[in-house]
């Protein structure tokens, strides 16, 4: 409870000093210190600083009382790019067209986000680990950036184009609610701001990073569809002979030359696909207090994922969020960017589901050549599901993340701080 309330509180204040950030200019902050200091120091006896205080509120009252009439007259054409990486900044292009009969003069323009608001016991939380972290947020307390943008003067009917630079630390859908002009008063204290429409989305997919070595145990296992599943790779689906017509035998493997030759159908024969087919399974069961943790392993998953278009092997994505997902990439089966948007929108799961993402696993064991596990924890539940893929004979590489200073040794391990600042 204490800590919700904590949370509640800090929510708050982000808020307000987003808002203060925005609305008031370096001016502005001076202005409201300065009021601050002659409260501070106004008494019955000495008048100044009261006299002080008026002065500077009378100031701030009229900048406030000259935003409301801040109404520009505008359209707005946006390009944002579909897809972008958290962390790394990207750029939105926008065209401002004056619609007014008169000149627009001091404008600046940025974008309005629409960030889910976290709970407040999770944020709460994800301050206290900030500490010993040395300053790094963590992905829950960072939000999208994009500083204002100072517009030229427009004409009456006429427009310019502007670069923003924007950069989003969370992975997931990015909603841009509208472009937002802002306008500072005469006095240079407060600027007013008036929304602009159209809205926009980008979805951001997680970080990738650099992982060790893994030599990937298994061997190769026979796919079904041939070469639909990987062409050119490892032993590709080849010509072996020929041979007499069977019934259901697909006409494209009719050698029609035969056929004239001997006066009968004979068709081509080709031997089956084996491939090297690695699982890639990511635990996304964990509480609150493990989100920081959760969002390193949907890195470790992403990055591991990116490796697929430098291997002659294929890889299938595991993982049971809100619902199953299984997805195939390799050569011939498209790129990886289907997975890397499945691991952007997975969502922790508050409740047990080990046995659900295990009878996922078991289901596709037969095409699996090994799997690669991302686990959170390695607490009795995950320790016995690894116990039972073992007992399949399904060749496993556990990938495991600990906070610090918490060790698993055992076999088959392979152990992954989270990354420093």
């Amino acid at each position: 409870m204490l800590l919700a309330a904590a949370g509640r509180l800090l929510l708050a204040a982000r808020q307000l000093s987003r808002w203060l950030r925005r609305r008031f200019t370096t001016v502005g902050f001076c202005l409201l210190i300065g009021m601050v200091l002659a409260l501070g120091t106004a008494n019955p006896e000495q008048t100044m600083g009261m006299g002080t205080f008026m002065l500077l509120a009378s100031a701030l009252a009229a900048a406030l009382a000259v935003a409301p009439l801040f109404r520009p007259r505008v359209r707005i054409e946006r390009q944002a790019p579909r897809l972008v990486t958290a962390g790394e900044p990207f750029t939105v292009r926008v065209r401002v067209h004056n619609l007014a009969t008169k000149p627009a003069r001091g404008l600046a323009y940025t974008e309005e986000m629409r960030e889910p608001r976290p709970a407040a016991h999770a944020y709460a939380r994800a301050v206290l680990d900030q500490i010993p972290r040395g300053g790094r947020a963590a992905p829950i307390l960072r939000a999208a950036r994009c500083p204002p943008v100072a517009l030229p003067q427009l004409p009456p009917g006429g427009s310019c184009e502007v670069a923003l630079t924007l950069t989003c630390w969370r992975r997931g859908a990015l909603c841009i609610r509208g472009g937002v002009l802002l306008r500072s008063d005469p006095l240079g204290i407060f600027r007013a701001a008036a929304r602009c429409p159209p809205a926009a989305s980008v979805l951001v997919l997680p970080p990738r990073f650099p992982l060790p070595t893994l030599a990937l145990i298994g061997r190769s296992r026979e796919q079904h569809a041939g070469s639909a599943l990987a062409t050119g790779i490892g032993e590709s689906e080849e010509f072996i002979a020929l041979r007499d017509y069977r019934r259901g035998d697909p006409l494209k493997h009719v050698h029609w030359r035969s056929v004239a030759r001997c006066g009968r159908l004979v068709v081509k024969e080709y031997q089956d696909e084996h491939l090297m087919r690695h699982g890639l399974v990511l635990d996304s069961c964990c509480a609150p207090d493990a989100d920081a943790r959760f969002e390193e392993a949907v890195a470790v998953a992403a990055s591991f994922a990116c490796t697929v278009p430098d291997q002659e092997t294929l890889l299938d994505l595991l993982l049971v969020g809100r619902r199953a997902v299984h997805l195939t990439a390799g050569r011939g089966l498209g790129a990886v960017q289907p997975m890397l948007e499945a691991l952007a929108l997975v969502q922790p799961s508050r409740r047990e589901r080990l046995g659900e993402l295990e009878a996922l696993i078991v289901r596709h064991r037969a095409d699996l050549s090994s799997c690669v596990l991302v686990l959170l924890a390695w607490d009795a539940p995950r320790r016995a599901l690894v116990a039972r893929l073992k007992a399949l004979r399904l060749p496993l590489t556990v990938l495991l993340l600990l906070p610090p200073g918490q060790t698993a040794p055992a076999e088959a391990l392979v152990q992954l701080g989270q990354r420093g600042p």
